[in-house]
């Protein structure tokens, strides 16, 4: 079998990001010698990725806001910490990872840290998978996990995240694929088979469903959760961001 690039993804949080690197993990890509899990799932996060991007926000005053909140001049300072910044531990980190290639890399705090670690990734081994939600299932998903915010402040958030890492993208002519994460949940052979055609590799349904336990073939998030999460947002509805 030809070697096959590695793989970025990126996307903001509360994406199924999980989902789909458990599918590449499951199609042999290397997700980390450590993965983060929460209390309900595995992320497929490399735990020294995760490890060295809160070390680049500490350095410079950025917390876990992130997730609710889009600065660009956050992904500025981070950037010109290259010129700053040790870079021994990040190019050691990159090589470790080289040991085990193919690799794919998902933490939601790479929107912020990825103009960092460009210098120090071989980008032509490497193939970026865009990630996004459809906006409704996104609020509600963010909603249930008690993040209260109006539709129009998270869909704002969420489109500034993807219009700056398209902008990266572009202006570094970095190969990528918009995947939005209901087309795999929906028309999952469809998408896998798009997916895999980008990558280069074979992506099946089996891969699919060896991490992915939720159902298939239609929306993640159905009414009863519409109906949970308004519920909780008129609860709360004195403390939403907007």
């Amino acid at each position: 079998m030809p070697s096959r690039d590695n793989v970025i993804i990126l996307t903001g949080g509360l994406t199924g990001s999980s989902a789909l690197a458990g599918l590449l993990t499951a199609a042999g890509y290397w997700c980390g010698e450590d993965t983060f899990k929460k209390s309900d799932y595995n992320t497929f996060e490399n735990a020294e990725l995760i490890r060295l991007n809160r070390q680049l926000m500490q350095r410079v005053a950025v917390g876990e806001e992130y997730t609710t909140n889009f600065k660009s001049s956050a992904i500025a300072d981070i950037e010109a910490l290259t010129a700053i910044e040790p870079l021994e531990e990040y190019r050691q980190f990159v090589a470790r990872c080289a040991q085990h290639a193919p690799w794919v890399w998902k933490d939601p705090r790479l929107w912020l840290t990825v103009r960092f670690w460009y210098p120090l990734v071989d980008w032509d081994n490497v193939r970026v998978l865009l990630l996004s939600r459809d906006p409704l299932q996104s609020w509600i998903s963010t909603i249930q996990r008690r993040q209260i915010q109006t539709y129009s402040y998270l869909s704002t958030y969420n489109q500034s995240i993807q219009q700056s890492l398209r902008e990266f993208l572009e202006q570094r002519r970095v190969r990528y694929l918009p995947v939005q994460y209901e087309d795999l949940v929906i028309r999952p052979e469809a998408e896998l088979s798009r997916i895999g055609g980008f990558l280069g590799t074979d992506l099946t349904l089996a891969h699919l469903t060896s991490t992915y336990s939720g159902p298939l073939r239609r929306r993640p998030k159905g009414w009863r959760d519409g109906i949970e999460a308004g519920l909780i947002y008129l609860k709360n509805y004195g403390e939403r961001l907007r």
